[in-house]
């Protein structure tokens, strides 16, 4: 059986300027809300962006504090707020506002030096546009190696096969099942997906299709993490060896159809 892995961007393999631009925006006026990191986990990552915008202004009450009581009004305010968001978010990743996570570069680099096709399949439409700022160079100055598989000028978006991110596909699970399609178009060995998230949401996605869920565990509850179903829930992603994690699922699969 082939394997494939199938990445969420923000929060896994970036830390992505997603959670700041939010709750900035929402604390503006006439928004005026405070948003916890819990709150932003469960709502708002790996949603898409009217979605989570949506989900602010209904669950905030920021819809009847501005007296939006049609469906006209309530498309409009979302709209602005959203609208906000974007451009707040697209400023700081010009501005080169994000960090990388070293520990999923890591694993992601190893995977590509050993061939595992692998897909980025983030709900942000701002997703590969971070990819392709992090270059060789900076990947040589934070991690020291590029284990071999990167050429000078290429970007971490070189690592993948597959771009699934910011689709508008109905949320995140038509955007990993359109990742795993494509992945299994370009790889036909390719027959079971892994998939790394760090939201309860985007693990449940994964889980929906069948899929095997590292929750990455960087704020917020393990607790929500393994409730969504994470197969397994790691703090560092650098402490996985992707061949070692294949044969412990490849382990795992034989023993559930042995029961």
């Amino acid at each position: 059986m082939g394997y494939g892995f199938i990445w969420d961007i923000d929060g896994v393999v970036m830390d992505s300027p997603h959670e700041a631009a939010w709750r900035e925006t929402a604390s503006k006026p006439p928004w005026s809300v405070s948003l916890s990191t819990d709150f932003y986990l469960r709502h708002v990552a790996s949603r898409p962006r009217y979605e989570g915008a949506h989900n602010i202004l209904l669950l905030q009450g920021v819809y009847d504090k501005l007296g939006a009581k049609t469906e006209e009004e309530r498309k409009r305010l979302l709209e602005r707020f959203a609208t906000e968001k974007n451009n707040m978010i697209r400023d700081l990743i010009r501005r080169g506002k994000f960090k990388i996570f070293r520990d999923a570069v890591t694993l992601l680099l190893r995977a590509k030096r050993v061939e595992i096709p692998q897909a980025c399949a983030s709900a942000s439409k701002n997703a590969t546009d971070m990819l392709r700022m992090v270059d060789r160079e900076r990947i040589l100055r934070e991690l020291g190696t590029d284990y071999g598989v990167l050429s000078p000028g290429q970007t971490l978006y070189d690592v993948f096969n597959v771009d699934a991110c910011g689709l508008d596909l109905g949320g995140k699970t038509g955007i990993l099942r359109h990742a795993a399609d494509q992945l299994r178009a370009k790889f036909p060995e390719a027959e079971f997906f892994v998939v790394f998230e760090d939201s309860p949401s985007g693990l449940a996605a994964a889980k929906s299709l069948g899929f095997y869920a590292v929750g990455v565990h960087r704020i917020g509850s393990v607790e929500a993490l393994r409730d969504a179903g994470a197969d397994i829930i790691v703090d560092r992603l650098d402490e996985l060896n992707p061949e070692s994690l294949l044969r412990e699922i490849e382990a795992k699969n034989r023993e559930s159809k042995t029961n």
